[in-house]
């Protein structure tokens, strides 16, 4: 599959503005061989077979890649050998047009949790690639203890927004749906508040299945970044430390559920010590050194073009890595321009 470069100017002008904008060149017709049943059987063909620990029951391609948190591995590896059970939580955005399908499971690893977050390109029925994103969660975050307890809000199925089909009159195209994932990125990149993403009121975020939006305030607590909405957030200003949202690729598109499966980068350079909000209070960075998060981050955009939902598999990796494929549309990253930061 070739890699598509997204040029995006400083936003739509049906939804951010009114500057001019180079979309993509989608695939015109499905070059997979495989519709979204196919693709959403092959998806559980391929979790049967790595659960089994066989590669043999999945239709690979002769030259199939496997990577893990952007690792490439042989197969069976990494989670191939030590998975034992998976759970019947299925978040999934199957993609006929780009002959791709991407997925979130929970899944046991040796007696202790994990998350999977997955993404298959399929060529002529076979499975070509394979990308995924594995946190270790509760007692195994890095092979070792949890510094933090973990709270599971994913329940055994995905919130209704996610699997609810869209009027025909209330859908977006592609390239609109891609743009508004990228002004996610976009707005999150040395936030200063000025400009928050379009965000529905009832947007929610789950992070490695823990809500990290909206929560309650402890009694006696002092509000921070997990207890404000997403808009709320996003316009006082929090975030300021995430310096660089890189690598950023749109891998699925489902236009009747509004859903966009998409892959980044957050690097954190560590300069920014403290900042301001809106509203005076000063953040405290904590983290002394550069750091990053590899993400697998799935957004659900509602009629109105507005984020509804968010939820994201996402691991510490070494600052700077980047991903083991450049399949995707590639959307830009201004602060990764200024830096002449080379992302592929």
């Amino acid at each position: 599959m070739r890699i598509r470069e997204f040029a995006l100017g400083i936003g739509a002008a049906a939804l951010f503005g009114t500057a001019v904008m180079t979309y993509p060149t989608w695939a015109a017709k499905d070059s997979s061989g495989c519709d979204r049943a196919c693709l959403t059987g092959l998806a559980e063909k391929y979790l049967a077979a790595m659960l089994a620990h066989d590669p043999s029951k999945v239709p690979l391609a002769k030259n199939v890649r496997y990577s893990e948190n952007n690792v490439e591995l042989p197969l069976p590896d990494g989670l191939w050998r030590t998975v034992e059970s998976i759970g019947v939580y299925r978040l999934v955005v199957a993609d006929p047009k780009e002959g791709s399908v991407g997925f979130f499971v929970k899944a046991q690893e040796n007696g202790a949790a994990v998350l999977v977050g997955t993404r298959l390109k399929v060529v002529k029925g076979q499975i070509t690639e394979i990308e995924s994103n594995v946190p270790r969660l509760t007692g195994t975050i890095g092979g070792g203890p949890s510094s933090a307890a973990r709270v599971d809000q994913l329940g055994d199925s995905p919130r209704k927004q996610f699997t609810t089909e869209l009027p025909a009159g209330q859908r977006h195209t592609r390239d609109q749906l891609a743009q508004i994932a990228n002004a996610y990125f976009t707005g999150l990149e040395n936030n200063t508040g000025d400009k928050p993403p379009p965000f529905a009121d009832d947007c929610m975020r789950l992070e490695n299945g823990t809500q990290t939006s909206g929560v309650t305030v402890a009694p006696g607590g002092t509000p921070g970044p997990l207890n404000y909405n997403c808009k709320e957030a996003f316009g006082l200003g929090y975030y300021r430390e995430d310096t660089r949202l890189r690598n950023r690729r749109v891998v699925a598109i489902d236009e009747e559920r509004g859903l966009v499966y998409a892959m980044v980068f957050f690097d954190h350079d560590a300069v920014i010590r403290s900042y301001k909000l809106k509203d005076g209070r000063t953040v405290n960075v904590r983290n002394t050194s550069p750091w990053a998060w590899g993400i697998h981050e799935l957004f659900q955009v509602d009629g109105n073009g507005k984020i509804s939902q968010v939820e994201a598999v996402l691991l510490s990796v070494p600052y700077g890595m980047r991903p083991a494929f450049g399949t995707g549309v590639h959307l830009p990253s201004p602060q990764a321009a200024r830096d002449g930061f080379k992302e592929y």
